[in-house]
């Protein structure tokens, strides 16, 4: 991983730049002087620089090397183009180059490295046209890890403060910090308090907090017009939290049913009626071969003025016969089967018919002449 260091503000007047950061702001100077101011924050060391020489009014990132050399000379294999050749400086060794949209950027080797303290530098904002080429530049060439991606937006994992490239949309009116190249957000844990503190020594916020996506943020412009951004990250809540957030404000309880009231005069309904989509599934009919033919179920066109249906069984073409008849007459061949077994039942019970039944039954041999049984 390679970490953002330092965050280099070129100025025309260094004095108003100190007054601002440090009346205004509440940043302490590490070291202060009359080529060179650092502040320490719990990110990456801000500084102020006079313009001198070829350098104009921007803001330039550093970023950390260990083998400033080897780095070197792999980001020139990979196609980026350093101006300058490697400097020795007090703090450390630098070289400087620039990325796709000319921001201006550097590895220092050595040095003093950011340390926990005072405000927290959360973000370095670089606003890009191509967001394509800054990505493929900053991860494949530059050697960072993104850990955020979305259509408009990319963050790097840079140390304690992160690198985002941000694309530049039309219409974007949502923040100031859009419309300049590089920007930089601190970061509060409560941001009234700070914004309130601020104000109190004479600052004027460009915009004052609002409510984000990614939290509440306020904007404020220094000594030469940049925009600097302040920030409050979202609370986080736990699930138990959400929960009980509806019972937290003091109003009395009172019990709820958990149906409506059933209005007078109205049908009990299931929701089982009400929803189909709780009813089971039936079971699918087995589709009927090619075989089969449709024939119309019409009363009385069959045999004896039956119904004619199709009988989808072993052969397909018969039509099943069935009698079409009605409940009158389903009534009367009751009756008349109940009399016929009545009937039978009555003849069988006659002492003449008891007396054949029970008769014992001659062969037909006994029953023959006695002249023609030798024959």
């Amino acid at each position: 991983m390679r970490r953002l260091v330092q965050i280099i503000v070129f100025t025309p007047d260094v004095e108003r730049m100190r007054a601002f950061y440090e009346l205004g702001i509440g940043l302490h100077p590490v070291y202060a002087g009359p080529n060179w101011t650092s502040y320490r924050t719990a990110g990456a060391t801000l500084a102020l620089h006079p313009l001198a020489g070829r350098h104009q009014r921007e803001l330039e990132l550093t970023f950390e090397s260990h083998n400033i050399l080897a780095d070197v000379e792999a980001m020139r294999a990979r196609g980026v183009d350093t101006f300058g050749e490697i400097q020795g400086q007090s703090f450390g060794t630098t070289i400087q180059f620039r990325d796709p949209e000319g921001n201006l950027l550097a590895l220092r080797q050595g040095g003093d490295l950011p340390a926990e303290a005072g405000p927290r530098i959360a973000t370095a904002i670089v606003n890009v046209r191509d967001l394509g080429a800054a990505l493929e530049f900053y991860r494949d060439r530059l050697g960072l890890s993104p850990a955020f991606e979305s259509a408009h937006r990319v963050e790097f994992d840079a140390g304690a403060t992160r690198l985002a490239l941000r694309a530049r949309r039309a219409g974007l009116g949502d923040a100031l910090h859009a419309g300049q190249r590089v920007a930089f957000c601190f970061e509060a844990d409560d941001l009234d308090a700070w914004v309130d503190d601020i104000r109190a020594h004479g600052v004027a916020f460009a915009t004052a907090p609002s409510g984000e996506d990614f939290g509440l943020q306020a904007e404020v412009e220094d000594a030469d017009g940049n925009v600097v951004v302040f920030r409050e990250e979202p609370a986080v809540t736990t699930p138990d939290e959400e929960l009980a957030e509806p019972f937290e404000e003091d109003v009395s309880t009172h019990p709820v049913a958990f149906r409506k009231p059933v209005k007078k005069g109205s049908k009990a309904m299931s929701r089982l009626v009400l929803k189909p989509e709780y009813h089971e599934r039936k079971a699918q009919r087995k589709p009927l071969s090619a075989t089969t033919r449709a024939v119309v179920s019409v009363r009385g066109a069959g045999p004896e003025k039956t119904r004619l249906r199709p009988k989808r069984t072993a052969d397909e073409r018969k039509a099943k016969v069935k009698p079409a008849v009605g409940h009158q007459q389903k009534a009367t061949l009751e009756a008349e089967r109940r009399l016929r077994s009545a009937t039978a039942s009555a003849s069988k019970a006659r002492p003449v018919k008891r007396a054949a039944a029970t008769r014992p039954r001659k062969s037909r041999a006994a029953a023959r002449p006695a002249g023609r049984r030798g024959r």
